[in-house]
């Protein structure tokens, strides 16, 4: 397995803070508190699988941001729950490094951009995609999530 340089994680799903994944997978795993950020793409609601795909798109998806404590053992385990396989086999998603911008509660926007891992959806190898997807068109999956929101 190849060794990954320390960065910090965009979560803009189930990992975010307080929601199933992020109990069981990054729970006491974090520096600090997660800090809301955004990064550029389309979002989507896999209807079968109970959780989102971050698709290529120029539209805003809306996640945190997250540095991770025990960066060499958190990013495997979080590898294998995202399916991200590193070639050996088809991936669900695949880890990225992209340009994540960061909310500044002072001045009250997205101000500030920094290099982070995001798990995008590999669609690719997913032939059930058009038919158990729909886009959820405000990019914040943690409100679909609670509210209930049906897009």
């Amino acid at each position: 397995m190849q060794i990954d340089q320390p960065l910090p994680l965009f979560a803009y799903g189930s990992l975010m803070n307080n929601l199933f994944n992020y109990n069981i997978y990054l729970k006491n795993r974090t520096v600090g508190v997660p800090v809301k950020a955004r990064v550029h793409g389309s979002l989507f609601h896999l209807s079968k699988k109970g959780y989102p795909a971050l698709l290529p798109g120029e539209g805003w998806v809306y996640g945190e941001v997250f540095i991770l404590h025990e960066f060499d053992t958190t990013l495997p385990s979080l590898d294998v729950l995202e399916g991200y396989n590193q070639g050996t086999e088809p991936n669900e998603y695949n880890r990225e490094i992209l340009t994540v911008e960061l909310w500044s509660e002072e001045t009250q926007a997205y101000d500030r951009e920094i290099q982070a891992y995001v798990y995008r959806y590999a669609v690719e190898n997913d032939p059930n995609f058009l038919e158990e997807s729909f886009p959820v068109p405000t990019g914040d999956w943690r409100a679909f999530h609670e509210n209930g929101v049906k897009e």
